[in-house]
């Protein structure tokens, strides 16, 4: 069954090697059984549209330029995996391997790439659940990338978390304990970025009002910040009750900046200029947290 499978898709959407496009019509499903493997061939997009379904219970393996494209609302599911690999001779500039809606810029050219896409619900030690997506990318040239990355999600994944709180977490000792990335939230893209990584791993979305490690909620108590991105300063300006204190964190969660005001305060500026540029998460003594970029 998985080599008719194969044929079928080799010798009706690839004629003479070109360029070709593979439609999942509406209201029909394809299985990947578990066990088995899709081979996707060089300049093939196969295309799982409106209605469609594509239940991956194996593997989906990609040559170095096919793809899949995916609706929303049609996303591909099951408890197998998507897998492209590809060399990276140069430093990559929103980079999408396969379609698969993992993004990557990143300052030094990677060798090998791997994209490794999942759709089961990973959970940390806190109990927390993430969305039914995760990737594990890998890179031959692995650290200093000062990397951007975004994560596409599907609304049907989310498994109740709201689409403002989504965070990009990554997984440290395994696939249990998962520290939470300052990330910015694109609704109308369905896209999670993180920026200035020093290095790729595994990533999925948790909720980020929750946390783990670090907490990024959104800025709806009445906090607000600017400029966007933040230069040589970072002006809070608080509708609320008002701060006596804050601490800034940096992408690895660690306190970089802690300040003790003699009062309590709606207005405060503080000098980013000591600090390296990065993404990182300021927090006031009452709880409540938001996500800034220093350039």
């Amino acid at each position: 069954m998985r080599n008719a499978l194969a044929v079928l898709l080799l010798a009706v959407l690839t004629p003479g090697g070109l360029a070709a496009q593979a439609f999942l019509r509406p209201g029909t499903t394809m299985q990947v059984l578990p066990g088995t493997t899709l081979r996707i061939p060089d300049s093939l997009t196969l295309d799982v549209g409106p209605g469609a379904s594509l239940v991956n219970d194996g593997a989906v393996v990609l040559a170095p330029t096919a793809a899949v494209a995916e609706v929303q609302g049609s996303p591909i599911t099951g408890t197998g995996t998507e897998r492209i690999d590809l060399v990276v001779t140069a430093p990559p500039a929103g980079l999408e391997p396969g379609g698969l809606g993992f993004t990557l810029a990143a300052a030094l050219a990677l060798d090998s790439l791997t994209v490794l896409r999942g759709h089961t619900v990973l959970a940390d030690t806190s109990g927390a659940s993430g969305i039914a997506r995760w990737y594990r990318v890998t890179a031959q040239v692995n650290t200093g990338l000062a990397a951007e990355i975004g994560l596409r999600y599907d609304p049907t994944e989310l498994q109740g978390i709201a689409e403002a709180d989504l965070m990009i977490y990554t997984a440290r000792q395994g696939d249990s304990i998962w520290l939470g990335l300052p990330s910015a939230v694109n609704m109308p893209q369905t896209t999670v970025s993180a920026f200035l990584l020093d290095s790729l791993g595994t990533f999925t979305l948790f909720d980020g009002s929750l946390g783990t490690h670090v907490q990024a909620s959104a800025s709806d108590a009445g906090l607000h910040a600017g400029p966007v991105p933040a230069t040589d300063h970072l002006e809070l300006l608080d509708h609320g009750p008002g701060f006596r204190g804050l601490t800034v964190l940096d992408a690895t969660g660690r306190v970089v900046l802690r300040q003790d005001l003699a009062h309590r305060t709606q207005r405060h500026i503080i000098p980013l200029a000591a600090l390296p540029a990065g993404a990182y998460v300021l927090r006031t003594d009452d709880g409540r947290s938001l996500r800034f970029l220093h350039p």
